[in-house]
C-alpha cells in the first residue's frame, strides 16, 4: 500500500494535479495543510481517493484538526503541519511529542523543505512543498508499506 505525501500547496492546485497523473496507481494521500481548500477541491472532484488531511497555519478552515493519529500496517503515524511543534527552529519538540504518543513514524510539512531521518526509533519525514520555496523545485514524497518495512521518497514534479 502506497500513500502520496503532500505539503503546502498554498493555491497550486495545478501541481497537484500533476502529481496524481505522474502517480496515477495510487489512491491514498495523506495532506499536511497549506492548502486545504486545493485538497478540498480535489477531494470533491476525485471520490476514488482515500485523502486524510490535516489544517497548517495558513489554512482559515478551523473545523479540519491540526494532527491526527492514523494506522497503517501496524504502524502509528502522525500526521501535522508542523507549524505547532516549531520545527523550523528544530525537531526536538516533534520528536518529543512522537515519543510521548507513542509513534512509529512523524509526516510534517511547514518548512517547505524535504527531510528524512530514522532515529531513536522514530520515521520523521517532510516531502517539501508543491510550492517552489526552500526547495530549486516543486516536490511530494510517496510512503510505501509495499515492503516489511516503510520506505519513503521524494519526488519532484
Amino acid at each position: 500500500m502506497k500513500y502520496l505525501v503532500i505539503s503546502d500547496t498554498h493555491g497550486f492546485k495545478n501541481y497537484l494535479n500533476r502529481i496524481v497523473e505522474k502517480e496515477e496507481d495510487i489512491k491514498n494521500i495523506i495532506f499536511l495543510g497549506d492548502g486545504l481548500t486545493d485538497i478540498m477541491s480535489f477531494k470533491a472532484e476525485h471520490p476514488e481517493y482515500n485523502i486524510i488531511s490535516v489544517a497548517g497555519n495558513c489554512d482559515v478552515n478551523k473545523a479540519v484538526s491540526t494532527k491526527e493519529i492514523i494506522t497503517i500496517k501496524n504502524y502509528r503515524v502522525f500526521i501535522c503541519h508542523g507549524d505547532g511543534y516549531y520545527v523550523k527552529m528544530g525537531l526536538l519538540p516533534l520528536r518529543k511529542a512522537c515519543m510521548d504518543m507513542n509513534v512509529d513514524i512523524a509526516l510534517f510539512g511547514h518548512t517547505h523543505r524535504q527531510y528524512y531521518e530514522y532515529y531513536d526509533g522514530i520515521y520523521t519525514f517532510n516531502p517539501g512543498s508543491v510550492m517552489p520555496s526552500g526547495n530549486p523545485f516543486s516536490c511530494y514524497g510517496i510512503l510505501d508499506f509495499t515492503y516489511e518495512k516503510p520506505l519513503f521518497y521524494h519526488r519532484e514534479i
